[in-house]
């Protein structure tokens, strides 16, 4: 059985769970009805999207059809006009954070070539780069020196030519980075986990892997803060401390985290949470 069932009936809750691929609709009897395996969407009072992936067609079909009938979404970002894509690409989502007044990492975004002019100078050596889609810690680079840059962007300007994005942000000294998992105005759980690049300036880079109970309170207010920015009520927020100075950034806020991990290290039923906050709404 779905986790989502099975939650669902614990709980005693009416749960669907279906796929993008069941999605229909047909210009019948004057009126549209979007239906989820021949049942019409507006029979459901939330909708909440698990993960949208590739299937931005199919998802702004019901987040147009739930607004015209007032169903209400997770997130709260698909209410917002002007949303073309979730997850929002990072270039967006770092212009976000940084307006909101969050501690972001020095960011620049532009063309592979305006980075190789402008970053080593702005961010110096190490710096990061990332891919503006990448997901689950994939599509990341640091480059070292004006030759591993010189390298590194040999091989993404084949991808820059066919449309992919790349943003880059300052190298933080932080050894360890940590999840905090956010469920509407709650941080629910949060898990630590070593960095990457440790090794380059940690000389016992052992790192450590564990439920953080409790939640650092200045972590909580932080990835509140970035998911209420964002428009996520339901997602994972990356914060790192710099080891040397103690100071906060938040790197990105995931709206579809690793939730096995997430249940299984910090101990708790993720599904049944989710739907206890969607069921308060």
């Amino acid at each position: 059985m779905s986790p989502f069932l099975e939650a669902g009936r614990n709980l005693g809750l009416d749960v669907t769970i279906s796929s993008f691929s069941k999605i229909t609709f047909q210009t019948l009897d004057g009126a549209v009805k979007v239906k989820i395996e021949d049942r019409d969407l507006r029979t459901f009072d939330v909708v909440y999207f698990r993960l949208v992936g590739k299937r931005y067609e199919d998802a702004a079909l019901i987040v147009a059809y739930c607004r015209q009938e007032g169903i209400r979404i997770i997130d709260r970002i698909y209410e917002k006009d002007g949303v073309i894509r979730i997850p929002l690409p990072k270039s967006l989502e770092a212009k976000m954070l940084f307006e909101a007044g969050l501690p972001l990492p020095k960011t620049y975004f532009g063309s592979l070539m305006a980075m190789r002019e402008v970053c080593p100078v702005l961010l110096g050596f190490p710096f990061v780069i990332k891919g503006t889609t990448g997901k689950q810690g994939h599509a990341v680079w640091s480059p070292q020196t004006l030759e591993e840059l010189d390298n590194l962007i040999g091989e993404l300007l084949p991808k820059e030519k066919l449309g992919e994005r790349f943003i880059a942000q300052e190298f933080i000294r932080a050894s360890q980075r940590n999840r905090i998992f956010v469920i509407g105005e709650s941080a629910v759980a949060a898990l630590t986990r070593p960095t990457r690049w440790r090794k380059r300036f940690n000389s016992h880079p052992t790192g450590v892997k564990k439920k953080l109970d409790p939640i650092p309170s200045e972590d909580a207010q932080i990835a509140l803060k970035a998911a209420s920015v964002l428009g996520i009520e339901i997602g994972g927020a990356d914060i790192i401390t710099e080891d040397k100075t103690g100071k906060k950034y938040i790197l990105e806020v995931n709206s579809a985290p690793r939730w096995a991990s997430i249940a299984r290290d910090a101990g708790i039923n993720i599904e049944e949470e989710i739907l206890k906050y969607i069921a308060s709404l």
